[in-house]
């Protein structure tokens, strides 16, 4: 029985980490699994309480129910798995997929339904193993990542918090419509926040927004960057063709695939 365990975990092992061509297939498929579920959440808003959303919401919690056990059987160090922050997120996304179920569409959870955009960051993490050339770009895409996660959520907190009280604010693609021209300060003035809640969450946005915008334009300056820690000095950003650090000028090897 435990020789059978063992000859199963490796299985299961060289399925999710592995190189080869199986292990390949198995997390493309898990990567477009993760990828679909973002579509449930335009269609939650089109279509509440409909009971084809619910079934696909109970399908992929189902689906990352046993992708959880899974890496969790495999898992060398458990209690270290389990308190991981991509852990935590993917229980919480799991949650917030399985609760309409059992407790229908109240607010706190259209606002709990925000953290199924938190997943991305997972999606990201599995695209890094199938595409080590993403690493290079890491910088530009979680520039990219932190900036429509941070939409979208303030999206979902406008759109919960002021359509009771708000009259100009009737639908998601009106709170959607406010917080990009908050976030980018450009306030056309048609839709105004209401109550001191609103003006917060107005003057948040947008001093969160303008970083994250510079966040990224500098991302997009300063281009692809290597990931290589100096053994002298510990700088661990690098042009991607650099030879030494430019902190130290230290010797360093960055693996590459002959990019200028």
């Amino acid at each position: 029985m435990v020789k059978k365990r063992a000859k199963e975990s490796r299985i299961l092992r060289s399925l999710l980490y592995g190189r080869s061509k199986k292990s390949r297939f198995f997390n493309y498929g898990l990567l477009s699994l993760n990828l679909l579920v973002f579509s449930i959440f335009p269609l939650e808003v089109l279509y509440p309480n409909s009971i084809a959303v619910i079934s696909f919401e109970i399908f992929f919690a189902t689906i990352f129910i046993i992708e959880y056990i899974a890496r969790l059987w495999i898992a060398p160090k458990k209690l270290s798995y389990i308190l991981d922050i991509f852990s935590l997120i993917d229980l919480l996304v799991i949650i917030s997929l399985l609760a309409p179920t059992f407790i229908g569409n109240a607010a706190i959870l259209r606002t709990m339904r925000i953290l199924r955009i938190t997943r991305s960051y997972h999606v990201i993490k599995i695209a890094e193993r199938q595409y080590p050339a993403l690493v290079h770009y890491k910088d530009i895409v979680y520039s990219v990542v932190n900036l429509l996660t941070f939409l979208f959520m303030t999206t979902t907190i406008v759109f919960v918090s002021q359509s009771p009280v708000n009259v100009n604010i009737n639908s998601y693609i009106d709170a959607l419509y406010f917080t990009v021209a908050t976030l980018t300060t450009t306030g056309y003035g048609d839709i105004t926040a209401v109550g001191t809640g609103g003006k917060l969450l107005a003057v948040l946005t947008m001093i969160i927004g303008i970083s994250l915008f510079f966040k990224l334009a500098q991302a997009l300056v300063r281009g692809p960057k290597a990931h290589t820690t100096c053994p002298d000095c510990g700088l661990n950003t690098h042009d991607r063709d650099a030879s030494h650090c430019k902190h130290c000028g230290h010797v360093i090897k960055i693996d590459n695939e002959g990019f200028a």
